[in-house]
């Protein structure tokens, strides 16, 4: 299955992740996946980083970066973690993209979305609209879709990406909630759970242009997420929006913007 139109993937990673086989992981590989799908551009965060280790993991996006230009585009994960670590992260690795692509990964580092040593990580993501990509998960204490609510109403100039839209039907349900009254807000369906005409839903409730592809590469197989898409009853003017323009345009969109 090949997509008719090249996408732009909101959701990816290098490195191996435990809980998942080493599939294609390296950055030559997953380029060759993408060549097969019709993936232009994947947006990366180092699995390294989403654990324990964000200077290094950052480091191995830089990397990919260096090599493969024209194909990634680096998230910088940033852990709350000790307190100020984040912003030097940020400022260390400014040169990514602009406006800045920011990875939060809330359950594996342990600290609520919405806690306080988060806050200067949000500010900075208002100031300079960056696209902040958000780990969530059903109702979980650290990072479950309806704790961005509030976050997102207080700083609207970020623009925040619900990753796998909380992954379960209700986790899907929670984060149309969340996108309804906040409309900086956006779902990525990125994820391991399959939720039939959950697209649809998500469509007739928010509209296509608030809904991302994610493909979850190289944890999950990113045909699966493709084949959500392609075989969705929705226009093909929609699923052009959600797999290519969607993040295309928030991506190409500046400070100023």
């Amino acid at each position: 299955m090949k997509s008719p139109v090249p996408i732009y993937d909101c959701h990816g990673h290098v490195g191996v992740h435990p809980d998942f086989p080493a599939y294609k992981h390296t950055p030559a590989e997953m380029i060759c996946v993408m060549d097969l799908l019709n993936i232009e551009v994947l947006a990366i965060t180092s699995t390294l980083a989403c654990y324990n280790d964000c200077p290094r993991g950052n480091a191995e996006v830089a990397e990919a970066l260096k090599r493969y230009p024209q194909r990634f585009r680096g998230y910088i994960t940033v852990n709350p973690n000790p307190p100020g670590e984040a912003l030097q992260e940020l400022e260390r690795w400014v040169g990514f993209h602009t406006p800045p692509l920011i990875k939060l990964h809330p359950d594996l580092h342990k600290y609520p979305v919405n806690g306080p040593h988060y806050r200067p990580v949000w500010d900075y993501a208002n100031q300079t609209r960056a696209i902040v990509l958000v780990h969530t998960w059903d109702s979980d204490p650290n990072c479950g879709p309806l704790r961005l609510a509030p976050i997102a109403q207080e700083f609207m100039h970020a623009r925040i990406l619900i990753g796998h839209a909380g992954v379960t039907w209700r986790g899907y349900q929670q984060s149309m909630r969340v996108a309804e009254v906040a409309p900086n807000t956006f779902l990525d369906i990125a994820g391991s759970q399959s939720h039939r005409t959950v697209i649809e839903v998500a469509v007739s409730r928010l509209g296509a242009e608030r809904i991302l592809f994610g493909s979850d590469m190289p944890y999950l197989e990113a045909a699966v997420s493709l084949g959500r898409v392609l075989t969705a009853h929705i226009p093909d003017q929609a699923k052009e929006l959600i797999l290519r323009n969607n993040f295309r345009r928030l991506l190409e969109e500046g400070p100023g913007s």
